[in-house]
């Protein structure tokens, strides 16, 4: 038979795995953003050193 308790554990480890993917995919997109703030802003320092040697 199947056993209620089993598949209780079951429904709280995915709940659980949810969550946590959840959460990675958040940290993911920061980063992401992170990583776009970073690059405008090296492409604003190339813009102004190009500049700086004219």
């Amino acid at each position: 038979m199947f056993d209620l308790k089993q598949l209780g554990d079951m429904a709280k480890i995915a709940g659980e795995a949810k969550h946590m993917q959840e959460k990675q995919e958040r940290m993911s997109r920061e980063q992401m953003e992170i990583l776009q703030k970073i690059s405008a802003q090296m492409d604003t320092v190339i813009a102004l050193l190009k500049d700086g040697k004219k």
